[in-house]
């Protein structure tokens, strides 16, 4: 389905084009029950998608905090990293074998840094695949209905030309945005 593209590419865009925004007002096609082929617009769909919009904020305040915590780790291990090349410059270890501990010590924490950057990584793509899923899953059900309702036999996808009475993003972005019901906080 190409809605899964469009959510990738629209995923931080909001603007919307002036376009996108008058096919997200229309609520219906003109001829319904006569026409077997519509259309809808990804980008107005998805930028007007309550769920969707949710989603990606979400998904953006966990990408900022695994960076933020990513960042901070860094920080620290790059301080501990100049500390220890200062003792080592300044003969303060003891001992040899103390100076090899604390650097064994230091390239353990590189490597348990690195590590929480791929399990933050690969936290964030499982989100965001289960987000798409939901998405995705919603829209279909509510493309599902429309089409049984008025008869559809074809919904297309962001068609290159498509005149305006065939356009039925409206219409489904109106029960996309009916049937969600927001999460109590």
């Amino acid at each position: 389905m190409v809605i899964g593209v469009a959510m990738a590419s629209c995923n931080g865009n909001s603007s919307g084009s002036n376009k996108a925004q008058q096919s997200a007002n229309t609520t219906q096609p003109s001829v319904p029950g006569e026409t077997t082929i519509v259309y809808v617009r990804n980008d107005s769909l998805l930028t007007n998608y309550t769920l969707f919009k949710e989603l990606s904020e979400e998904m953006l305040k966990k990408e900022e905090n695994a960076r933020a915590t990513l960042n901070e780790q860094q920080r620290d291990l790059e301080q501990d990293a100049m500390d220890f090349q200062r003792k080592l410059q300044n003969n303060a270890f003891a001992t040899q074998q103390r100076a090899e501990e604390e650097n064994a010590r230091l390239m353990k924490k590189q490597g348990e840094l690195q590590a929480l950057s791929e399990k933050l990584q690969n936290e964030l793509l499982a989100e965001q695949q289960k987000n798409s899923t939901i998405v995705m899953d919603s829209v279909h059900n509510v493309l599902k209905e429309v089409s049984d309702e008025f008869g559809y036999k074809i919904i297309m996808s962001d068609p290159l030309y498509g005149v305006e009475s065939l356009d039925i993003t409206g219409l489904v972005l109106e029960r996309l945005n009916k049937k969600y019901k927001p999460a109590e906080k």
